[in-house]
């Protein structure tokens, strides 16, 4: 492009002196500008070293500017500047990542706290939500062409089956065209959440240190002493249970809200059965074992409706735990449903739902 001065006479731009430039479509090299135009010449911008002509270079007599090739060259070089930066870990969280629009979730915030979870989608929200963020991304999903209410739909039913530490009462979710986010209605402010956490893990700790457990040989006995430490340490809540019949939620009711929670059963001593697989999940975790949360229905036996306990792998194989039905007598430590195979008559009047694990991974635990 040409302009004009106040005396009318025309003024062209000035153009940069002979010398190696930087190239204008790729930052890892150089080319030589002729005081007028590019030439095929170009050379390592490291090392120094001139190389081959670049494939698909060709000099052409200059003609004016072209402002076409210098669109491209800056549409190129902001491409590599984005692929740089998202290797760079530069690139806001919900944006997606270069070369493949599909790497999946963030890491997520580091927390202080155990987090659990079959896929990395399920672990970035729990460790979101120990954290208690105000709203968590969750554009990567949109980003990959899925469906964002349902794949958060499908994670965050096991992330509240299997994350004592998370705290939530409810969630929602917003799309979009730019963004995606969680927002989750957490069940305590931060500062009580964290008094919590706290508290369960110091007793989660004190369960390990006991003499019982110390001494257990072997996966299979430390899961009977992790068993038996629970049912000393607590009772079932029948008040919460009556509660629940009634209707009360655990956004409704704080009794309800600490039944389901290993707080209640590792400190407060009482909950419900997600209370007692809850406090099973973080000590056999802590422990060194594998477990899960399954989360069901019981037609009858000690608690019937909504049913929750465990299955912990021992052995290779997983077994079910049921610490809430084996402590239906506080005089005595039941171990009728205690490292049972799962498919033993003793729980044929319970079945498993299909929350508490993302669909794809169902097949995981046996």
């Amino acid at each position: 492009m040409t302009h004009t001065d106040d005396g009318g006479a025309v003024r062209r731009p000035r153009l940069p002196e002979p010398g190696w430039l930087p190239d204008p479509s790729r930052l890892d090299i150089e080319r030589y500008w002729d005081g007028s135009s590019w030439t095929s010449r170009t050379r390592d911008r490291v090392s120094k070293l001139e190389r081959i002509p670049a494939t698909g270079w060709v000099d052409e007599p200059r003609r004016g500017r072209h402002p076409g090739r210098w669109f491209v060259s800056l549409v190129v070089v902001g491409l590599l500047a984005f692929g740089g930066a998202g290797y760079a870990g530069m690139l806001p969280s919900w944006m997606p990542a270069p070369s493949g629009l599909g790497l999946g979730p963030p890491a997520g915030p580091a927390v202080a706290y155990p987090v659990f979870g079959s896929n990395n989608t399920v672990t970035y929200l729990a460790r979101s939500l120990v954290a208690q963020q105000q709203e968590i991304d969750v554009t990567w999903i949109q980003a990959q062409g899925a469906d964002v209410m349902s794949v958060v739909e499908d994670a965050m039913g096991e992330v509240l089956s299997q994350n004592p530490y998370v705290f939530v009462s409810g969630w929602s979710v917003k799309v979009g065209t730019a963004k995606s986010s969680l927002r989750p209605e957490y069940t305590y402010s931060a500062d009580e959440a964290e008094r919590r956490r706290v508290a369960t893990a110091s007793a989660v700790q004190a369960v390990l240190a006991t003499p019982d457990v110390q001494s257990a040989q072997g996966d299979r006995a430390t899961v009977e002493a992790l068993h038996d430490a629970v049912l000393r340490a607590a009772t079932y809540d029948r008040a919460a249970y009556d509660a629940i019949n009634a209707g009360e939620t655990t956004a409704s009711s704080g009794q309800v809200a600490q039944s389901q929670e290993a707080y209640g059963i590792l400190v407060e001593g009482t909950a419900v059965c997600n209370g007692y697989a809850q406090a099973m999940q973080l000590l056999a975790e802590a422990a060194g074992l594998e477990s899960v949360v399954v989360n069901g229905m019981a037609s009858s036996g000690f608690t019937t409706g909504a049913h929750a306990w465990n299955k912990v792998r021992v052995d290779g194989e997983w077994l079910v735990v049921d610490a809430t039905w084996d402590d239906a007598d506080d005089a005595r430590l039941g171990r009728d449903y205690l490292l049972l195979d799962p498919l033993d008559a003793k729980l044929s009047t319970r079945t498993a739902g299909d929350e508490w694990v993302v669909d794809a991974n169902a097949g995981l635990y046996g």
